[in-house]
């Protein structure tokens, strides 16, 4: 009996070493040839300066190149009180609308029409200046772990009234910090909707979001330095529709999905809000004007 429970013993290890071997068989994965979607990047905003929309096409998902702008496109703005704001091709698939001296997009209310022509066919959007509420204050302090590590932390209230959806951005020294993971997004002062969180305070998992965070992905952390004496911390609030916020809460997931491993969301296109008069064409990308409120301090 103890020799054939040896023999069952052996028979079940060798059955999941073949099991775990076979887990390292490389497999080649066969791509359809990709059908070009047309992509709009139109993240506008109502400061005194100039406005860019890029236009591109899709790519496959195995190319590791930034994808080449298209030229030749008509690209226009117009606004609810009839302003039409023309928006020329300074680069290939860079389209910009240059004001006069203080001159701005619009006002917070005011309702915006995207129009663009490019080989025959025409795409559009609509969106509304949305407002934004004020930044407080900007407090910093050292972490309680690691006494040569600086926390920032901004404070801000939400606006009365359900519906309002924010983009928080940071920047350390003039410089964007735009890792996936660091992309900060509110609805009301809280993560999603149907919080009830409206009018509030920003909850603090928001508030603290304004400082490095490491890439999971890769050892090289180096440009995760903490703050330190003399930088600028300049947080900014962005309007933007819930249609926005809901594109960047997809395309938050797609871009970190990797992270959760074999638990990983499948990869997909993150649809917007801009639509064909083809009915049959999906575009893919995002048209929003903004409001910013902006507060920066100097640590010391």
């Amino acid at each position: 009996m103890r020799f054939q429970s040896k023999i069952k013993y052996m028979l079940l290890l060798s059955f999941f070493i073949q099991i775990l071997t076979s887990c390292e068989d490389e497999i080649e994965i066969n791509v359809d040839p990709l059908t070009e979607q047309v992509v709009v990047d139109a993240w506008l905003n109502n400061r005194p300066e100039s406005q860019s929309i890029f236009l591109s096409k899709t790519q496959s998902y195995f190319e590791n190149v930034l994808p080449e702008g298209v030229s030749g496109a008509t690209v226009q703005v117009t606004s609810s009180a009839g302003i039409v704001f023309e928006f020329i091709e300074t680069d290939p698939g860079n389209y910009v609308w240059t004001p006069e001296a203080g001159e701005t997009i619009g006002d917070v209310g005011t309702d915006y029409t995207l129009q663009i022509t490019f080989e025959g066919k025409s795409y559009g959007a609509i969106t509304t200046l949305n407002r934004v509420p004020p930044i407080d204050s900007i407090t910093y302090e050292y972490d309680d772990d690691d006494v040569d590590r600086i926390r920032t932390e901004f404070f801000a209230r939400d606006l009365t009234g359900e519906g309002d959806t924010y983009w928080i951005k940071t920047f350390k020294n003039g410089m964007f910090l735009n890792k996936p993971s660091e992309l900060n997004i509110a609805f009301d002062a809280g993560f999603s909707q149907g919080a009830a969180v409206d009018g509030l305070i920003f909850i603090p998992p928001i508030r603290r979001a304004t400082n490095r965070t490491p890439d999971p992905d890769t050892d090289d952390n180096s440009d995760v330095s903490p703050w330190a004496v003399g930088d600028e911390a300049r947080v900014e609030i962005h309007s933007i529709s819930n249609e926005a916020f809901f594109f960047l809460s997809t395309a938050q997931i797609q871009m970190t999905s990797g992270n959760s491993g074999i638990f990983a969301e499948p990869v997909i296109n993150t649809k917007g809000n801009i639509i064909s008069e083809d009915e049959e064409e999906e575009v893919l990308g995002m048209f929003n004007i903004a409001a910013i409120s902006e507060m920066a301090v100097e640590i010391q």
